[in-house]
């Protein structure tokens, strides 16, 4: 249909076109080529547009692209026009069909209820086609009409001719021309003489007054049209007429070409005679005249209008003319080759940017004014990547540069408009938002988009998410949000950024590159602070810049493509404003004015570099910058001191590599601390000689002369790899001979021992030598469960070294040779003995940790000291990783016993920690040994620039985590112990409650909440009125869907502190946590209510009406449940002949009756769906059941019990 509707309308446009060159060549035609000529022509043009079919080449050099895509909507409350990539373009991405497909296939899906009322789509192509079809029949209908109308009029006012000799010349002109007489007849209706009928014609004369020299020519005339067959050509004529009635082109060829065909006749009929016989001949056409003409179908006439005959005597008393066959050869040549070089292209539009692609992303312009989304800074990293997935879902994925991802799903959706976009925006810079909604060819929006319930705060997540694609391509993409303020939806956009795919330029040189970085910065602007009446913040433009270094830090070779090798380059730069004020400029956070007026910055500038060494062209290209002031870090990892390790990674990272990384974030796969850095899990990869596996970078050492990993908290728990001389078969029938039960896992074995408390796990991998690896892993309790006042407990540290154990035995590989970057994981020395010791002793949990004291010594009223107990927690191991990356030097002029204000004190084992307020970059502490003798002091300073106060601050944060952590902690344990009554509370739709009992399961939730998840606090927001509430112990845990990972605590007294994890991805979120923990105790309570039937009743009718009980349930279930159903019905059908067996078989009594019951449901969500999902679950095929439907079936009994009332079982899908 729309492939016809294309065609034709191609057929007529170069239709159209060449019958435009006719007539504007008229005057040209008619002096020079017969109208016979013209005639084949208007012949040929007419076969022409009768054949509405594609004969374009394969590749056709003109692509004219077709028009869009519309369909009509008809819903239940509005009926509207939209184009079908956008209503569908969504489904087709995840399909891989076009949007037309989707469309088409939802069209044909049966409806099974024709009653009930539905959305209705129906192609603007169809409706189109419908148009055409009823237009080509109405201009049939009224051809047909007038003809039928004419010979109606000629039957009722004929009569025979009187006149004998009229009847003699029409059968000597007939025989003179070679043509058969037809029949001739007299009707005074009509005013010219004239020929009808195709198969019967019958010539036609108004009256019996013409003289013989007059009907003589007129029958030539007449008799002339029977024999070129004119009737059917004008048919013709009418069949492409009426094919192309939308086409005013056509009209007027169909005028031409009737006066053409007049034009030939007067030709064919003068042919041969004297100049006087033709004079006659346009004396007898003068007759003739007439004010109007109709051209009626298989009809001819002798007459016509004035202006016809001028020309029709013209062209009797003419010369003679050409016959112009080679032009109409080249007139159809033409038209010919313009439809084989023309073809409809492919339907314009916007292909999918979700094909895997990573982005760079350049932000342009952000609202200073917004304070929500602050903890979200690293959105402004040059670091950060964006990466468009398409499966199974269009996804937008966000990595930082510390290796968080943030996965937002996407939904191809709407359009940019004033209200949701330019109102959105309240921020400045040089951006035109009505350019970007304008050209804006195709949008894709966060789904679905959940407003939170009041004004986002710092830790928000943003939750408004755009992607435009522009008309030419370009991709530019909106991060904001969206909340509720009272009634109505408020939406802020926060960041813009364009998104640029990776640029490919090679510099010849790297000062080229360093060169074009100048002359792009200078073109730009520069921020500063100065001292005028406070500090203020200057934006200036850029007088100059110079290079202050350009290095090659490292190189690596092997791993990129031959020709190239990559390279890590230290890139600075100094920039000096314009100043034109000449105002002094004060230098912050690292920065320093040189006395010419540059202001340097404490930045490095790391470049990763491709350098092209050989091959068509050479030189560097930039695939990477990143900046930092505290060393090398990618991905969660840091690389001071292991740059050909950074290179490797950020290498297999940018070009795809399946190749094992140096370093990873996080060998758990667990959440990270407040950092972004994973807490004991950052990993390094060991490799041996066809082996590789990796271990954590602290609190894991390795033996010297062997293969073996040890716990540095002297816990005993070990990791070791052992090749053994025998194949894995051979090693494993060993360990069967010894009684030891071996596990199948894949292509290797594994075997577990426990004596006790003691546990080793034994992995054999095969090689294919016939040799194979024997990896054993080793831990043991000691069987204790008391733990010390701040909550440590040796064999909970333990459990945590086995889940280490484990995924160090799940990351070895057998693979081809690796090079490890460091085989000992032992953590980096500071180059201070005593400091190494101590940060030893702060990091290792199984050191306990003692009061931290707050010392406030600028009192009034004399000195307050603020302790907190609760000090053994896992942040200490987190201070002490990020202490031992600083830069230190030894601190000989601190005075303890000085003037300062404020003092923390600590102690770790044998180490005193005093930290004092005046040297906030020094970390003190004091050596007390056996704590016979006399203590020994030590002082260190940061010597990095900008880490003036890095020590204190992580100190403040220690002190500040203990408190909150502290009652977290409390609440999560009271939760997880089953003699203490708890609740779940659900609160939506604005307050509508659901109550329900917190029992089932709580151990099992509430160890996942205390221990799968790394909480850590965040600021204070209010609890949120929609959610879900956990009371228990007199505390009160609130977790809302707006804010998923969030949790905010209420302790007995009243005090409010927040909290908030990252995601952890074997569980999800917290939310998705505790609700599904909601829904299985809701759901469980359900079935309790479901009553046994009376006896009363027969027992097909207490399995029905225990069956509509039992699966009504699920209409009860609180919205958004993972059991939810919006409509349930069920239908048992007796299961005789399976009573009967298990009667037999004695499974069931005399009692007990075996039924099939079909469940016809409609899920609330796809989550629903997916939680009733069985083996022969299926769409629902009963035309009574709503649209959209499913079905399954069970097994069920039904028992008449001692009680005397009947009790229904579901056994499953199977007896």
């Amino acid at each position: 249909m729309e492939t016809f509707l294309l065609n034709l309308l191609k057929t007529s446009l170069l239709g159209s076109l060449a019958v435009l060159t006719m007539l504007a060549l008229k005057p040209l035609w008619r002096e020079r080529y017969r109208a016979k000529t013209r005639c084949w022509l208007w012949l040929c043009l007419a076969v022409f547009l009768l054949l509405p079919v594609d004969f374009s080449l394969e590749n056709a050099p003109v692509q004219a692209a077709p028009p869009k895509d519309y369909t009509l909507f008809v819903g239940t409350d509005k009926t509207t026009v939209m184009a079908t990539d956008n209503l569908f373009g969504d489904m087709a991405e995840s399909s891989g069909q076009t949007p037309a497909e989707v469309r088409d296939a939802i069209i044909e899906r049966p409806v099974t209820n024709p009653e009930q009322k539905t959305t209705r789509y129906i192609p603007v192509t169809a409706l189109l086609f419908g148009g055409y079809l009823a237009g080509a029949a109405a201009f049939l209908l009224y051809q047909g009409g007038c003809y039928v109308h004419f010979r109606r009029t000629v039957r009722r006012w004929k009569r025979d001719v009187a006149r004998a000799d009229y009847a003699a010349m029409l059968s000597d002109t007939a025989r003179d021309l070679g043509v058969s007489a037809p029949e001739m007849i007299v009707c005074e209706a009509v005013t010219t003489p004239a020929v009808t009928g195709l198969l019967r014609p019958r010539l036609l004369l108004p009256h019996e007054r013409y003289d013989v020299q007059e009907l003589r020519y007129i029958l030539r005339h007449e008799l002339c049209h029977l024999k070129r067959r004119d009737m059917l050509f004008k048919l013709v004529l009418l069949a492409a007429n009426a094919m192309h009635w939308f086409n005013p082109i056509v009209y007027l060829m169909l005028r031409q070409a009737d006066e053409d065909i007049e034009l030939a006749c007067d030709s064919a009929a003068t042919d041969g005679l004297e100049r006087a016989e033709r004079a006659a001949y346009s004396r007898t056409l003068l007759a003739a005249v007439q004010s109007n003409v109709r051209t009626l179908p298989a009809t001819t006439c002798f007459g016509g209008t004035v202006e016809r005959l001028k020309r029709r005597i013209t062209n009797v008393l003419g010369a003679q003319k050409k016959r112009g066959l080679g032009v109409v050869a080249l007139v159809l040549a033409l038209t010919l080759a313009a439809g084989c070089a023309t073809s409809w292209g492919e339907r314009a539009q916007a292909s999918s940017p979700f094909d895997g692609t990573f982005y760079q992303a350049s932000l342009i312009a952000w609202d200073d004014g917004m304070t929500a989304g602050s903890e979200y800074a690293p959105f402004l990293s040059e670091t950060n990547r964006f990466q468009l997935i398409a499966s199974p879902s269009p996804t937008l994925a966000y990595t930082l540069p510390h290796g968080t991802v943030y996965s937002f799903p996407m939904r191809k959706d709407g359009e940019l408009t004033k209200e949701n976009f330019d109102d959105a925006w309240s921020g400045e810079g040089d951006i035109d938002l009505r350019a970007l909604r304008e050209n804006s060819a195709a949008l894709w929006c966060r789904f679905p988009l959940t407003p939170m319930q009041e004004a986002p705060g710092s830790s928000d997540e943003p939750n408004l998410v755009y992607l435009s694609q522009q008309n030419d391509g370009s991709l530019f993409l909106f991060f904001g949000y969206c909340y509720k303020d009272g009634d109505a939806e408020v939406r802020s956009i926060r960041w813009i950024y364009q998104l640029e795919q990776r640029d490919n330029t090679i510099y010849a040189s790297m000062d080229d590159y360093a060169a074009k970085c100048v002359e792009d910065l200078k073109q730009g602007t520069m921020s500063y602070y100065v001292r005028v009446n406070g500090m203020g913040v200057v934006e200036d433009t850029v007088a100059d810049v110079r290079v202050t270094q350009l290095e090659l830090g490292d190189s690596l070779e092997g791993l990129s493509p031959e020709g190239t090798a990559l390279e890590l380059w230290y890139f600075n730069y100094e920039m000096k404003p314009t100043n034109e004020a000449g105002v002094e400029i004060d230098p912050v956070g690292g920065q320093y004015v040189t006395d010419d007026g540059f202001l340097r910055e404490s930045w490095t500038h790391y470049l990763t570099v491709l350098h092209h060494t050989s091959g068509e062209k050479t030189g560097y290209q930039i695939i990477g910058t990143s900046m930092s002031n505290d060393g090398l870090f990618y991905n969660g990892c840091g690389y001071g001191g292991e740059e050909k390790a950074y290179l490797h990674d950020f290498y297999v990272d940018y070009a795809g590599l399946n190749e094992p990384k140096m370093f990873i974030p996080n060998l758990l796969n667990a959440a990270t601390d407040g950092y972004g850095r994973a807490n004991q899990c950052e990993a390094q990869l060991v490799a041996g000689e066809d082996y590789y596996y990796y271990v954590p970078i602290t609190a894991w050492a390795r033996s010297s002369d062997a293969e073996f990993w040890y716990s540095r908290y002297d816990t005993g728990s070990y990791f070791s790899v052992e090749r053994i001389e025998k194949d894995i078969d051979a090693a494993r029938r060993e360990w069967t001979r010894q009684g030891y039960e071996v596990e199948r896992i894949a292509s290797h074995y594994r075997i577990v021992t426990n004596e006790g408390m003691s546990n080793t796990v034994v992995t054999l991998y095969p090689l294919q030598d016939g040799s194979c690896y024997q990896i054993e892993t080793h831990w043991s309790f000691d069987g204790s469960t008391a733990e010390n006042e701040w909550g440590w407990n040796r064999d909970r540290a333990v459990e945590g070294e086995a889940a280490i154990l484990q995924a160090m035995t799940d990351s070895f590989t057998i693979t081809a040779k690796i090079l490890p970057t460091q085989e000992d994981a032992a953590a980096a020395s500071t180059g201070f003995g005593a400091l190494d010791e101590a940060l030893d002793a702060l990091g290792d949990m199984s050191v306990s940790s003692h009061t931290l004291q707050y010392h406030d010594l600028a009192k009034p009223s004399g000195p307050e000291i603020e302790e907190h107990t609760n000090t053994n927690i896992y942040y200490r191991t987190t201070m002490a990783e990020q202490f031992r990356r600083y830069s230190w030097k030894e601190s000989r002029d601190l005075n303890l016993a000085g003037n300062y204000r404020e003092r923390f004190t600590v102690s770790c084992g044998r180490w005193n920690f005093v930290l004092i307020s005046n040297h906030k970059n020094a970390l003190n502490f004091f050596d007390t040994g056996d704590g016979q003798g006399e203590a020994t002091f030590y002082s260190y300073e940061v010597t990095d620039a900008g880490m003036e106060t890095a020590v204190w601050d992580a100190f403040c944060e220690w002190y500040e985590k203990t408190a909150a952590d502290s009652a977290l902690d409390a609440a999560l344990k009271q939760l997880g112990d089953t003699t203490r009554s708890a609740s779940l509370t659900l609160m939506l739709n604005g307050g509508k409650r659901y109550e329900g009992s917190a029992t089932d399961n709580r151990v099992y939730f509430s160890r996942q909440l205390r221990e799968d998840l790394v909480w850590r606090e965040t600021n204070k927001t209010s609890v949120p009125q929609d959610g879900l509430c956990i009371a228990v112990g007199g505390s009160e845990l609130n977790f809302s869907e707006a804010a998923p990972m969030n949790l905010w605590l209420t302790t007995p007294d009243g005090t409010l502190s927040c909290f908030k994890a990252d995601v952890n991805e074997d569980i999800g979120s917290a939310w998705s946590l505790v609700r599904r923990w909601y829904d299985e105790a809701e759901y469980d309570a359900l079935l309790r209510d479901v009553k046994p039937q009376p006896k009363s009743l027969s027992w097909q009718e207490a399995a029905q009406n225990w069956a509509d009980d039992y699966y009504s349930a699920h209409t009860k279930a609180a919205s958004g449940s993972l059991f939810k159903y919006t409509w349930v019905k069920a239908l048992i059908t007796p299961a005789e002949d399976t009573t009967k067996a298990m009667r037999e078989r004695g499974e069931i009594d005399e009692n007990t009756f075996c039924f099939y019951v079909e469940v016809q449901f409609t899920p609330e969500s796809e989550t629903a769906l997916h939680y009733a999902m069985a083996g022969n679950t299926g769409d629902c095929t009963d035309p009574s059941a709503p649209k959209g439907a499913y079905a399954f079936q069970r097994c069920c009994t039904i028992q008449l019990q001692e009680d005397g009332r009947w009790h229904g079982v579901v056994l499953g899908t199977g007896w």
